[in-house]
């Protein structure tokens, strides 16, 4: 039998918005949105759930996040670990280092269940998530979530390298953790050789499976890349244990580099894209490669302010992600959506802001074909939202991007099932 779901505003996101709107569902896939007079009147034996003074909209797709992190701010404090005042980015990368060396493996597991958790709490439906310890990918076996789960391999030495992807070859066999397809992370340009980086696109190519890479994140980066100086060189590296291992300066920018390497390719999701020049933003366009941007991870790691505008001149299509809680607050796109508002002013318009949190990400994530937006054909895959007091009709993309939203996810429906309970 057939379902109306009705609410006081539908936002179908690729879309305008609608008033008094009403999502007609029947096996599990939405068959019509429109105005709830005419569907109510076209389908008076469909069973109505209404929402009343509500808002429905997609499911909010995090592109980019660390899930097993999602304790680090706990693990932090029982390690009595923190960053000297004026520490930079790389003394950021050391402090999550020495974090993570000393926890129990066991415990990464509970902190990818929490991050599940809380981004289902928060609207989310899918997810690029990035996982180090592989066994904890069982944390995914009974979640909702879509989306990717690349596993993470970083490393100079090719030959070790072709190690590190049999193994993960092996567990690509599984296909699936949960319902998150599994890809590859190769993580940075600073962590991995050029000859490693294009054997892992090279072995990804021929698996067939999705790639994500962090790439011009830092000015460290820019320079390290560059002249092959600068912290990434001094400090990391010795940390390490990859004293004089710093390749050659590769004399190019870190997206020239990715380029070199085969990695700018449409399955390589790219995140960050914070330091990059005009060129960049045309190589990547020709490319077909999408940003996920963490504008709160890039404002406390004092990385700089994405450049929107040479994005938007090239045409390259931007998500949006959190990152993970080692440099973030929380897990909330909402509360992303909200800073990057404030943050990029008067560069980002609010429909904009929503479709990079949610048609953009699922593209790039390879679930638009069930969700990301409102429209017939795609799965039962919405958030209810029921704010104290609804704005004007006129008003409500920009509601949506004001801080606050988070608290206002009363339904989460992924495959038709609410799996929050909440009403």
């Amino acid at each position: 039998m057939s379902t109306l779901f009705l609410a006081r505003y539908l936002v179908p996101v690729t879309a305008p918005p609608i008033e008094d709107g009403a999502l007609l569902v029947d096996g599990g896939r939405i068959l019509e949105v429109g105005a709830r007079k005419s569907l109510t009147a076209a389908f008076p034996e469909a069973a109505v759930v209404d929402f009343g003074d509500a808002i429905l909209l997609p499911p909010l797709v995090n592109a980019h996040t660390h899930l097993e992190l999602t304790h680090f701010p706990r693990w932090r404090a029982e390690a009595g670990e923190t960053i000297a005042p004026g520490g930079d980015f790389v003394d950021w990368i050391l402090h999550v280092i020495r974090v993570k060396r000393g926890l129990p493996l066991h415990r990464f597991e509970s902190s990818v269940a929490a991050g599940i958790a809380a981004s289902l709490a928060a609207g989310t439906g899918a997810v690029g998530d990035i996982l180090s310890y592989f066994p904890a990918r069982t944390a995914y076996r009974h979640s909702p979530l879509k989306g990717r789960l690349y596993l993470e391999t970083l490393g100079l030495d090719p030959a070790q390298g072709r190690q590190l992807l049999s193994r993960i070859g092996t567990l690509l066999d599984e296909k699936r953790a949960g319902q998150l397809r599994l890809g590859i992370a190769p993580h940075s340009s600073y962590s991995l050789s050029a000859d490693y980086l294009a054997q892992i696109m090279d072995f990804a190519r021929r698996r067939k499976v999705a790639t994500t890479l962090h790439l011009a994140e830092a000015p460290a980066e820019v320079s390290f890349i560059r002249d092959s100086t600068g912290p990434l060189a001094d400090k990391l590296y010795p940390y390490v244990g990859w004293q004089g291992m710093a390749p050659p300066p590769a004399r190019r920018s870190p997206v020239a580099w990715a380029e070199q390497c085969g990695a700018l390719v449409p399955s390589c999701l790219l995140a960050h894209g914070v330091q990059i020049d005009a060129d960049d933003a045309a190589r990547l366009a020709r490319a077909g490669s999408t940003v996920v941007c963490c504008p709160r991870s890039n404002a406390r790691l004092g990385v700089g302010r994405l450049p929107v505008e040479l994005y938007r001149a090239a045409g390259v299509p931007l998500a949006l992600g959190t990152d993970s809680l080692a440099s973030n607050e929380t897990l909330s796109v909402w509360d992303e959506i909200a800073f990057a508002r404030q943050w990029l002013a008067g560069k980002v318009e609010p429909a904009e802001l929503l479709a990079m949190a949610t048609i953009h990400g699922a593209r790039a994530l390879g679930v638009a074909a069930d969700q990301g937006e409102l429209k017939a054909g795609l799965g039962c895959n919405f958030q209810v939202l029921k704010p104290a007091k609804l704005p004007a009709f006129a008003e409500l993309e920009e509601f949506l991007c004001a801080p606050g939203r988070s608290a206002e996810v009363v339904s989460l429906f992924l495959d038709a099932w609410d799996v929050l309970q909440k009403s």
